[in-house]
C-alpha cells in the first residue's frame, strides 16, 4: 500500500486504536519503526524496550531456533497468511499467537506489519478482528485518495470510497459488481495486461503510472499503488489512485518552456540540436541527408534602436511566422536567440549537388519570405538576412560541426556585403577563427590594460590656440605595436566589452584633464576633452550615475567634458536620451554629435536634445574644395547649426585650402592631421606648452 503525508498519520492512528498486538518493522534494516498499546499490554514490552531493535534483537523469541525459522520464512514468501507461534512476554510466560505479517509501504520505504492474536483468547481476539476491519472501513471510505476494492478473483468492483466518487464521478451503484474494464475506466486497456501481470508478479504495485477516463470523458494521469489483503476470508486487491493530472501538465509546461524560444516558441537550441542528432542517425542508416540554414537578419539593431525592442519582438514573431509557413512538417525552424533562426531541413536525398541545389532553393524562398514587406505596430518595415547553409554530407556528421559551420558561413555572407547566401567553405573558417582570436586578445587586453588614449587637438583657427582635444583609444599590442581602432571597436560593440572599454576611457579621460591642470596647461574655462559615447555605453541604466563618479573621482570641472555621440542613439528611445542628456547638461557637461551628416540626420530628434555642438564628418571635408555636392553639403550644415545656435567643429582638415574654405563658410572650430595627429599623452603636452598659454 503506497502511502504517505496524511495517509501515513492515519495508517498510526489506526494502528494505536486497534485492539490486537501490532508491530511495524522498516525492511531495509529490520529495525522496528513503531508497536501500538496493544502490543505492550499483550506482551508486556513498550516502546522505549522495542522500537529501533534489529528484528532478531526482539525479546519475544521463546528460542533462537523460533526466531530463526519464523524470519527465514519471511524472507522467503515476503508475507506469513498466518502463522502459530509460541511466544514470550515480559513475565516470562510463553503464550500461543496467530501472527500475520504484510508487506507494506510507509513513509515512501518498504516495510512489514506484524499481527498476533493471543490464541489463548480467541474470542476476544475475533472480536477485536471484527472491530479492526470496522475500522479500516471507515478509514477506507474517509481517505483523502481514491480507493477502490476489487475481488481478486473476479476483478470486480467491491467497494469504492468517497474520494473515488469525486475524482472519477462515478457512484457506487454504478460500479459495484462491474470490472474496470467494463464502466471504461482504462484509457490504453491494451495496457491492462502487462500491468496486472506485474501485480501477480510482485504482489503489489507502487506508484504504477496509467491514465484513466472519467465518468465525463476527462483524461486523468494516476500513480496507482495495489497490495492484496484480506477482508473476512476473503482476498482481495486494495487500489489507491493518486491523480497527478495537475502534475504532469505542470511538468509537461516546465519541459516545453526548457525546450522552446519564450518569445516565438520556436524549438530552441537544445531541442534543435537533439533533433539533429537523430536525423544524422537516422540519415547515416537510410542514406539520406540533411541541411542546416543559419539564418542572421540584416541590421536587425536598427529595428530595436529606433522602435523601440516591443517593436523588434513583434518583428520576430512575424519572422517566425513566415518561417514555418515556408517548410515541411518533417523540418525544424529554431530560434538560438536575438536574431538568429535555424532551419533543419531532413530528408534530403540524391547527390550532394542535388542537395546543395535543394538547400540554396530552400534558403531563396526563405529569402524573398523575409524580404517581403510587413506593417508592425504601425510601422512599415522591410528587411533583409543573410544565410549560412552547411551540409550532412559534405560538412560534418556531428550537431556541433554543422551548426559551426553553417555559422562560419553566415559570417562569410556577413562579412561580403549580406542579403545572401553561402555554403561553407573551409577557408572561412580562418575568418572567423582570426576574428574568435581578436576578440580573445582584446579581454586579454582588457585585463592586461594594453589600451591607452591618444589626443586630437581641436584649434580655433582665428586664435591658434588649442581649446579642446578628442580622446581616441588605442591598443598597444604586445606583439603588433599600435593598433588604431578601425582593427577592434566593431569587436568591442559586438561582444559587448565596450561597456568595459568605455568606462575606462571615460576615467582615464578624467584623469589626463586633472593632470594638465595641476601641470598649468590649460584654463578649464577655455578648454574641454571630447570623449566618443557608444549607444550600448550611453544605454546602460547607471550610465549617469558613473560619468558623475568619474568627475568626482578626478575632481575636475564638469565644462570640461564634452560627451560625442552618434546620431543613432538619438533615434533610441528619444525620451529616455533626452532625460539622461538633460541630466547630464545640468551638471555642466556638453554634448556634441559625431560624424554629422553620415546617419539619419532628423531635424526633428535634433531639435529636441540638448546639443551643444556638431562636428562636420571628414567625409564631406575631404572632398569640400573640389566637389560641389560635398561643398553645399558643408554650408548647409554650417547654416542650420548657425540657426539652432549650435557650435561647429569639422574633423579631418588636412589642407590649408580645407580650413580657408571652412572659415569662409563662418565655420572656424577644427581638427585633423593639418595641425596633429592623434599623440601620447606627452606629445600632446608639448603642443599645449609650444602653443600661446590658455590665459592669454
Amino acid at each position: 500500500m503506497n502511502r504517505g503525508g496524511a495517509q501515513d498519520d492515519t495508517l498510526l492512528v489506526m494502528l494505536r486504536r486497534l485492539p490486537i498486538a501490532c508491530m511495524l518493522t522498516r525492511l531495509a534494516d529490520s529495525r522496528v519503526l513503531a508497536i501500538n498499546p496493544a502490543f505492550t499490554r499483550l506482551f508486556g514490552w513498550d516502546e522505549g524496550q522495542v522500537v529501533n531493535l534489529h528484528s532478531s534483537e526482539l525479546p519475544i523469541w521463546s528460542s533462537p531456533e523460533q526466531r530463526n525459522d519464523f524470519l527465514e520464512r519471511f524472507s522467503r514468501s515476503g508475507r506469513i497468511d498466518q502463522c502459530e507461534a509460541r511466544l514470550l512476554c515480559s513475565d516470562n510466560e510463553i503464550k500461543p499467537f496467530l501472527v500475520y505479517v504484510e508487506h507494506i509501504e510507509f513513509n515512501g520505504e518498504a516495510c512489514r506489519l506484524s499481527i498476533a492474536h493471543d490464541m489463548s483468547e480467541r474470542t476476544n481476539a475475533e472480536l477485536a478482528l471484527k472491530q479492526s476491519e470496522a475500522k479500516f472501513s471507515a478509514l477506507f471510505i474517509d481517505s483523502p485518495e481514491p480507493y477502490v476494492l476489487f475481488a481478486k478473483r473476479s476483478a470486480q468492483i467491491a467497494e469504492i470510497n468517497h474520494r473515488f466518487t469525486e475524482v472519477f464521478g462515478y457512484r457506487p451503484r454504478e460500479v459495484i459488481g462491474k470490472t474496470a474494464m467494463d464502466i471504461g475506466l482504462w484509457r490504453y486497456p491494451e495496457k491492462r495486461p502487462a500491468i496486472i501481470d506485474k501485480l501477480m508478479r510482485e504482489r503489489c504495485l507502487r506508484n504504477e503510472p496509467i491514465d484513466f477516463v472519467a465518468k465525463d470523458g476527462r483524461v486523468l494521469n494516476c500513480e496507482v499503488s495495489s497490495n492484496f489483503i484480506l477482508i473476512g476470508k476473503e482476498r482481495c486487491t486494495l487500489s489507491s489512485f493518486k491523480d497527478v493530472t495537475e502534475q504532469k501538465n505542470i511538468e509537461a509546461r516546465i519541459k516545453h518552456q526548457a525546450y522552446h524560444d519564450a518569445l516565438t516558441d520556436l524549438p530552441n537550441r537544445l531541442l534543435l540540436q537533439d533533433r539533429l542528432q537523430q536525423h544524422l542517425a537516422l540519415g547515416e542508416r537510410h542514406g539520406l541527408g540533411c541541411a542546416l540554414l543559419f539564418f542572421d537578419l540584416d541590421h536587425f539593431k536598427r529595428v530595436n534602436d529606433s522602435l523601440g525592442h516591443g517593436c523588434g519582438d513583434a518583428v520576430l514573431q512575424e519572422i517566425s511566422r513566415r518561417l514555418r509557413e515556408k517548410v515541411r512538417k518533417a523540418d525544424t525552424v529554431a530560434r538560438l536567440g536575438g536574431d538568429e533562426f535555424v532551419i533543419l531541413l531532413t530528408g534530403l536525398s540524391g547527390t550532394p549537388d542535388q542537395i546543395a541545389e535543394n538547400a540554396r532553393l530552400q534558403a531563396t524562398e526563405m529569402l524573398e519570405a523575409i524580404s517581403a514587406p510587413m506593417r508592425i505596430q504601425g510601422h512599415g518595415l522591410q528587411l533583409s538576412c543573410s544565410i549560412g547553409i552547411a551540409l550532412s554530407s559534405v560538412h560534418g556528421h556531428t550537431p556541433e560541426d554543422l551548426l559551426k559551420h553553417a555559422d562560419t558561413a553566415l559570417y562569410g555572407v556577413k562579412a561580403s556585403g549580406r542579403n545572401s547566401i553561402a555554403f561553407f567553405e573551409p577557408q572561412m573558417q580562418v575568418v572567423v577563427s582570426q576574428r574568435l582570436q581578436l576578440e580573445t586578445d582584446l579581454r586579454q587586453a582588457l585585463l592586461n590594460e594594453e589600451f591607452e588614449l591618444h589626443y586630437q587637438a581641436q584649434l580655433d583657427a582665428r586664435t591658434q590656440r588649442i581649446i579642446g582635444a578628442e580622446a581616441l583609444l588605442r591598443w598597444r599590442h604586445p606583439e603588433k605595436d599600435l593598433i588604431g581602432p578601425a582593427t577592434f571597436m566593431h569587436v568591442l560593440e559586438e561582444s559587448g566589452m565596450i561597456l568595459e572599454a568605455g568606462h575606462w576611457v571615460v576615467r582615464q579621460a578624467c584623469s589626463f584633464v586633472a593632470r594638465l591642470m595641476q601641470q598649468g596647461l590649460i584654463a578649464t574655462d577655455r578648454f574641454s576633452i571630447s570623449i566618443n559615447i557608444s549607444p550600448r555605453q550611453f544605454r546602460q541604466a547607471n550610465f549617469v550615475a558613473r560619468i558623475a563618479a568619474a568627475i568626482e573621482e578626478f575632481k575636475i570641472p564638469t565644462q570640461c567634458l564634452k560627451l560625442e555621440i552618434t546620431e543613432s542613439i538619438m533615434i533610441h528611445n528619444i525620451s529616455d536620451t533626452v532625460e539622461k542628456m538633460n541630466e547630464l547638461r545640468d551638471m555642466g557637461i556638453s554634448f556634441a554629435i559625431d560624424d554629422f551628416g553620415t546617419g539619419y540626420s532628423s531635424l526633428s530628434y535634433l531639435k529636441r536634445l540638448p546639443v551643444d555642438l556638431l562636428k562636420i564628418d571628414q567625409s564631406f571635408i575631404s572632398d569640400c574644395t573640389h566637389d560641389s555636392n560635398d561643398a553645399e553639403i558643408v554650408r548647409a550644415i554650417i547654416a542650420m547649426a548657425r540657426s539652432l545656435n549650435m557650435e561647429l567643429i569639422a574633423e579631418g582638415v588636412e589642407t590649408a585650402e580645407q580650413l580657408a574654405f571652412l572659415q569662409q563658410q563662418d565655420c572656424h572650430t577644427y581638427q585633423g592631421y593639418y595641425f596633429s595627429r592623434a599623440v601620447a599623452e606627452p606629445a600632446f603636452c608639448l603642443l599645449l606648452e609650444q602653443m600661446p598659454t590658455q590665459a592669454d
